[in-house]
């Protein structure tokens, strides 16, 4: 084995040193010098502009949808201010009606109690004649029987005749008294 050894050794002093795989040989760097160059041209006139078209494009769009929103945005905020101030017009119009409404309805209320109030007061105008009419008809039509009661009574007590004209005026005195 020792044989073996020593023939590997041998072998490779006579060969030289091995080519480093890292490093390139001239040739290969001028090929890749060359395909870099190709490559860095294409990309830089035939593939690269399209790219960058794109995207500027995208980015035009992308501005322009920016802009369309802020400008809907302030047509928005543009449009609540007038919903807001026609809305306040019509609030303040709605309490000036219902002002209006309400000093109407105190009016026909304060018209429509002293239309009762001078209805109550002739009911009790009235009511109060119709008493003082049925009292006097009721005392008129007790005088005669409370005056042939009284002499009756007065004739039992004292004994003897009454004469009820003579008495009259007395009876009369007695129930006129309340």
């Amino acid at each position: 084995m020792i044989n073996l050894l020593a023939i590997v050794v041998a072998a490779e002093e006579e060969a030289g040193d091995p080519p480093n795989p890292v490093i390139p040989v001239e040739n290969e760097i001028v090929w890749a010098a060359i395909f870099f160059f190709a490559l860095w041209a294409m990309m830089k006139f035939v593939l690269l502009p399209p790219i960058l078209r794109a995207m500027e494009e995208r980015s035009s769009t992308i501005q322009s949808g920016k802009d369309a929103a802020d400008a809907a945005t302030s047509a928005l905020g543009s449009a609540r201010r007038d919903h807001e101030a026609t809305l306040a017009e019509a609030r303040a119009e709605a309490n000036v009606i219902l002002a209006g409404a309400r000093a109407a309805a105190d009016e026909r209320r304060a018209a429509l109690q002293a239309e009762a109030d001078t209805e109550i007061a002739e009911m009790r105008r009235s009511a109060q004649a119709e008493i003082d009419q049925a009292r006097a008809e009721a005392l008129s039509g007790m005088r005669g029987d409370v005056s042939s009661l009284a002499v009756g009574a007065a004739q039992i007590v004292l004994g003897r005749d009454l004469d009820a004209g003579n008495q009259q005026s007395v009876i009369d005195q007695a129930l006129s008294a309340d």
